[in-house]
């Protein structure tokens, strides 16, 4: 028996054709979102070529999405929130500002909870 192995780039031209369509993107609006021509799109989508580590990670921020998913190694369903990219990519100064916020909120809710008893 042979095992088929799947192919990674055959999974991120699948994947990404999929995220951009359901993002309502045409190649060239993701292009511009990623900051690549609308033709590295189509190359990508099509499998003609394999993107970069750089613009991989474009692509996922684009489409606000992990890297994983993007790949085809975590469900399309299971994106990270877009809110949670944007954090992670931010300074020493606002981690901390969203972490004191955070705690914050949540020990709100904790009471609110507590209340409701």
């Amino acid at each position: 028996m042979v095992d088929v192995v799947k192919s990674p780039s055959a999974d991120l031209a699948r994947t990404l054709r999929e995220l951009r369509e359901r993002r309502g993107f045409t190649q060239a609006e993701l292009g511009a979102r990623a900051d690549m021509a609308a033709a590295s799109v189509s190359h990508f989508e099509t499998g003609q070529r394999v993107p970069s580590l750089d613009s991989l990670v474009k692509l996922a921020d684009a489409l606000e999405v992990s890297v994983d998913t993007l790949l085809g190694r975590a469900p399309v369903d299971a994106r990270v929130d877009p809110i949670f990219l944007r954090a992670s990519r931010a300074d020493a100064q606002t981690l901390g500002t969203v972490k004191r916020v955070t705690a914050a909120l949540l020990e709100g809710v904790k009471a609110d909870l507590s209340s409701d008893k």
